[in-house]
């Protein structure tokens, strides 16, 4: 059973429940989607279907962790605090938390450079053994990074909690029940000690440095990215229409789209426009978890900086962010066609699952290396 974490009775109950059930629903999807993976028999994905696994594995440790410990972060003036308010809420279950957080980064970064390498420098995914063990060094690197960052330089120290007393003391109204007594099982990051940048605490900043800058070397690695696979792309196919078309494809690649071939399998009714436009609005729905789950989880580190208070971060925060491992599989398993057939007739809608093979026209575009030629198709499925 989970600790009362809010004042309010009523928003503890529903937060609650909304944790279990998007917990539950979360390692469900996950669990599928790494069965559909597994069990499919499209050569066009190829070891593509490795980085998914690995992806999916990741968010159902990320689910479990953030079930174990539910974190509710919380600024107020100068300061950012966490504690956990879950099965165990232990001060090193934030640290465990913070490092679980952190793998999502280095997995996106290595989804685009498989894209870029895959449509540029294919030769070098030949040994995929390799690449996939760099995965798996920089996420336990990241890891560690973030779990260092919490349990060391966001400790509770004497002089803080001293600064903080009307918090803990409820003296100050604040949306969650403090105490005293639980003040040592806080991550507590207190910036500045005599006003807003005034009395600078270099620990706490360092600290806070390091996780935002890692959020944005993160992604500006991925912009870099699209930057080099868009300039690719424009050189590698000679019809307009293609262009542009390409061009909005790839805005909603932030998981992971298609094959480890770069073969954008388009099918399009003609003439429904219509239909087109659904798939490109759906596909861009990959942003949502960036914007959703990490943002608002950052801001809360990073308001306190510059002396803003937002106590409603730790009402919608937590929800947020137990949100996005569910987010994950549904983008993958709704939005790649073979998937979706998958997952319709594992849940016995035979009827949705036939519905995707009508006759229509299928536009397929081969991107190759620059040395090779770009080729485009017109194939009926019948």
């Amino acid at each position: 059973m989970r600790e009362r974490g809010y004042v309010n009775p009523i928003l503890n109950d529903i937060t609650y429940f909304f944790q279990i059930l998007i917990t539950c629903l979360a390692f469900v999807f996950n669990v599928i989607l790494i069965v559909i993976v597994r069990k499919s028999t499209n050569k066009g994905i190829g070891k593509y279907r490795n980085l998914i696994t690995y992806f999916a594995l990741s968010d159902i440790y990320y689910n479990s962790v953030h079930f174990i410990v539910y974190p509710i972060p919380e600024n107020y003036g100068n300061a950012f605090f966490m504690r956990c308010h879950g099965i165990y809420t232990e001060f090193i279950g934030g640290a465990f938390y913070a490092g679980a957080y952190a793998h999502t980064f280095p997995i996106l970064i290595f989804h685009f450079l498989y894209r870029l390498l895959s449509i540029k420098y294919p030769h070098y995914l030949k040994r995929f053994s390799y690449y996939l063990l760099a995965l798996v060094a920089v996420t336990l690197t990241c890891n560690l990074l973030f779990f260092s960052t919490f349990y060391w330089l966001f400790r509770p120290e004497p002089e803080i909690i001293v600064c903080l007393t009307p918090i803990f003391n409820g003296s100050i109204p604040l949306p969650i029940v403090h105490t005293m007594d639980t003040t040592k099982n806080h991550q507590i990051a207190f910036y500045w000690t005599r006003g807003t940048f005034e009395g600078p605490r270099w620990r706490n900043l360092l600290g806070t440095g390091i996780i935002c800058s890692t959020m944005f070397l993160a992604y500006a690695i991925i912009l870099c990215c699209c930057f080099l696979i868009n300039k690719y792309l424009k050189g590698a196919t000679k019809s307009t229409q293609s262009i542009r078309l390409q061009k909005q494809l790839f805005r909603s690649l932030i998981y992971q789209v298609g094959d480890s071939e770069i073969q954008f399998d388009i099918r399009i009714s003609v003439p429904d426009f219509r239909r087109l436009l659904r798939i490109i609005v759906t596909q861009l729905k990959s942003f949502v978890p960036l914007f959703t789950a990490y943002y608002p989880a950052g801001s809360a580190l990073l308001l306190p900086v510059i002396g803003v208070t937002f106590t409603p971060i730790s009402i919608f925060v937590p929800p947020v962010c137990v949100t996005h491992s569910l987010v994950d599989p549904l983008l993958l398993i709704l939005t790649i066609s073979e998937y979706r057939k998958s997952f319709f007739s594992l849940i016995c809608l035979y009827k949705f699952a036939r519905s995707a093979n009508v006759p229509m026209v299928s536009r397929r575009i081969s991107f190759q290396p620059a040395a090779q030629a770009a080729a485009t198709e017109i194939v009926v499925d019948l």
